[in-house]
């Protein structure tokens, strides 16, 4: 078996659960996963944010991260 079957295999599982990363301003974002376990592990990196002022990306602006919640689908 090919790599090209089977990455394309795992794109098209279906997302089960998504992780939700709420902000000081009241913006949130998300983060959809194949499976409560990969929810899990992105939201353990995210957790580790909460209370820090954190640089936005896009705005360039400072943020803080009050919540994260991991949530099924």
């Amino acid at each position: 078996m090919t790599t090209h079957p089977l990455i394309s295999a795992a794109l098209a599982a279906p997302k089960t659960h998504k992780v939700v990363t709420t902000f000081a301003d009241g913006r949130t974002r998300e983060q959809e996963t194949h499976s409560a376990a990969s929810a899990e592990n992105h939201a353990i990196g995210e957790r580790r944010k909460i209370g820090r002022d954190l640089i936005d990306r896009v705005t360039g602006k400072t943020v803080r991260v009050v919540s994260v919640e991991v949530v099924a689908m």
